[in-house]
């Protein structure tokens, strides 16, 4: 397989796998890994009453996207690793909807052959409630996708 693929990558061993299948298996010539990051909900102020929104400080979101950009760049070093030339690329997205539109939104905008993604291997009451990135991107992408499971049983 020719071409580039988008690699999405949290730094989850279900990512690393994904990232290592996509250079094994694939035979892809370049990838972007990609890394999309947000705020979490306990990143906020402790001990502030339920409901109660305290404002961020200016550093929390600048930190929250440098360990994404150093995540990005370590699954793009892994990708580099195994032979194909990749970029990091990172985004800020929230729920896994908007984070699997990022990834298929890239690939569309790159003419990406593939979009390649780790299945965490949630429960499917957990996936009901949280959603999955990689549920999403099968069923919003506009290109083909690959889930590539966890590998544990």
């Amino acid at each position: 397989m020719a071409g580039l693929v988008v690699i999405g990558y949290d730094g989850s061993h279900d990512a690393q796998r994904a990232i290592d299948f996509a250079c094994g298996a694939l035979r892809a010539d370049a990838a972007l890994v990609v890394n999309v990051w947000s705020i979490p909900i306990t990143a906020t102020q402790p001990g502030a009453p339920f409901a109660a929104p305290t404002p961020q400080s200016e550093a929390e979101p600048r930190q929250f996207e440098q360990a994404a950009r150093r995540q990005a760049e370590e699954g793009a070093a892994r990708a580099r690793q195994a032979g194909l030339s990749a970029e990091a690329h990172i985004a800020r997205g929230t729920t896994p909807t908007e984070i699997a539109t990022v990834m298929c939104d890239l690939a569309d905008a790159r003419d990406a052959t593939l979009v390649v993604v780790g299945r965490r291997g949630q429960s499917r009451l957990k996936e009901v409630v949280l959603g999955s990135v990689s549920n999403a991107a099968v069923h919003d992408g506009r290109r083909p996708v690959l889930v590539v499971p966890s590998g544990e049983q």
